[in-house]
């Protein structure tokens, strides 16, 4: 009993020495890191918030700038399994970092150091494949993405094309509003993605309706034209990859329920979370934070991963098309669909 008193007084008085050193602006920063994490964040309900918080105070004991809350505020991310959300406070941006190393081909690398871009091409079969790049894109140039999208899927279509590989392998995310309206004509209308929060519970999907797709927090983007044969009968096959992330991964479960459809490859890099951003000072100091979890038309909930129906490991080849693993797969599986 004694040695526990003892041990109490000590951090009563670790958190009064950081309290009177801290700067009033830092401590705001701190203070409201971790009331937002602990109120939004999506693994907040296994969080033991009170120990959670002395440690987070403890690491910041020397911290006088923004930037010297990196120790506290990384903990803070990782505690609740954010590895996707940062605080941005002056030039301070802070992350935690999942200590994992993915490793990549040196085809992947090759392929990856020529440029984001999307890559169409007309295989044996009527097989058409459509490379889906990621899109870091301003908002204004969403429709203009998304139609070169939709356009390239028609020139497919007009160039024979019966049935479609989206190839997701190096997109690593961006924004996913041009991703997925450039691929409606075979999504069709309807309610594909959405996100769910820390109870499981889905708190809104996504709309796509004749060529536009739109979320109740005003993302939009549209195409003006589809294609006429392509649609949500074609046979469709997913690639996937470690390094499809983020809005890529988004892609990938708009296509997941879809009748006709195959996921062949590696499983996605783990970002199938949805972010959403808090002011601490208006302008000068916010934080981004995982609060949802993507679900599908089927309401499942993917809280890590998507993962391939057919797990095709390595065996990429962007130079030589049929000899890559993966489509040689993709080629198999379509060649007996009706």
């Amino acid at each position: 009993m004694k040695l526990k008193a003892i041990f109490i007084l000590m951090l009563y008085c670790v958190s009064y020495t950081v309290k009177a050193q801290m700067p009033d602006s830092v401590k705001l920063v701190l203070d409201s890191s971790i009331s937002l994490l602990q109120q939004y964040a999506l693994n907040t309900k296994t969080t033991n918030w009170p120990l959670v918080k002395q440690s987070a105070y403890a690491k910041a004991a020397n911290a006088t700038t923004w930037q010297g809350l990196d120790s506290a505020v990384s903990y803070l991310f990782e505690v609740v399994n954010d590895h996707h959300g940062w605080l941005s406070a002056g030039d301070a941006e802070i992350r935690w970092h999942l200590k994992q190393e993915l490793k990549f081909s040196e085809a992947v690398k090759n392929e990856i150091a020529k440029g984001n871009r999307i890559v169409k091409k007309v295989l044996p079969g009527n097989i058409g494949y459509l490379r889906l790049p990621g899109m870091m894109l301003d908002t204004s140039q969403y429709n203009k993405k998304a139609q070169q999208l939709a356009d390239s899927l028609y020139a497919l279509e007009q160039s024979g094309a019966t049935k479609i590989i989206i190839d997701l392998r190096l997109n690593a995310g961006g924004t996913m509003f041009p991703m997925i309206a450039g691929v409606t004509s075979l999504l069709g209308n309807g309610k594909f993605i959405g996100g769910a929060n820390s109870e499981g519970v889905v708190q809104e999907m996504s709309v796509a309706a004749n060529g536009k797709f739109y979320s109740a927090d005003g993302g939009m983007a549209e195409v003006s034209n589809s294609c006429s044969k392509l649609s949500p009968k074609t046979t469709v096959v997913v690639l996937t990859s470690n390094l499809t992330g983020s809005a890529g991964e988004c892609v990938a479960v708009a296509f997941k329920g879809r009748k006709h459809t195959r996921f062949i490859g590696e499983p996605t890099a783990g970002f199938t979370i949805g972010n959403n951003g808090h002011w601490i000072i208006e302008g000068k100091a916010g934080i981004v934070i995982a609060e949802s979890a993507i679900v599908d038309r089927n309401k499942n909930i993917y809280y890590t991963n998507v993962l391939p129906d057919e797990l095709v490991l390595g065996g990429d080849n962007f130079e030589d098309y049929l000899q890559d693993k993966k489509i040689q797969a993709a080629m198999r599986w379509m060649k007996k669909q009706k």
